[in-house]
């Protein structure tokens, strides 16, 4: 039900709904080349959609690639997390790199621009808390995350 707002300039916000099948990869803890997502742990880097984990073959920053994350949203989209978020595409990859953030990766950046996906960089902590807002918003996002130890 919406209801009217009085200020102008504080407008209620509309919020998209979606069910909570306790399926949603909430990240509840990292550390140890360890992730704990939706009441399960995880070993090394992973790839995460709104109700998927997917182990990602990566061992450091020099390793991702645009081509590598299309073809990670690709599996995303073959086991129909996309149905989920009403048949959106994904177009924000966050992407988690460890404990320092040195760089914004402008050349995977452009690549992934050329694909329209938008990337973000940022620390692996700062990846896992964004992460829980935006699958809390039900956006159309997935994130790559490094381990820290």
């Amino acid at each position: 039900m919406k209801r009217p707002t009085t200020d102008k300039h504080n407008p209620l916000v509309s919020v998209q709904e979606f069910p909570d099948d306790g399926k949603l990869q909430i990240i509840h803890g990292y550390g140890n080349g360890q992730f704990r997502i939706a009441g399960q742990s995880y070993h090394g880097a992973q790839f995460i959609f709104p109700r998927l984990t997917l182990g990602w073959q990566i061992n450091s920053l020099a390793d991702i690639k645009a081509d590598q994350i299309a073809a990670m949203l690709e599996k995303g989209r073959d086991a129909g997390i996309d149905k989920e978020q009403h048949s959106q595409k994904t177009e924000l990859v966050i992407l988690g790199v460890g404990a320092r953030a040195d760089s914004h990766l402008p050349h995977l950046a452009k690549a992934l621009r050329d694909m329209e996906i938008r990337l973000e960089v940022m620390t692996t902590a700062a990846a896992c808390r964004t992460w829980n807002v935006l699958l809390t918003e039900g956006r159309s996002a997935a994130v790559g995350l490094l381990p820290v130890e």
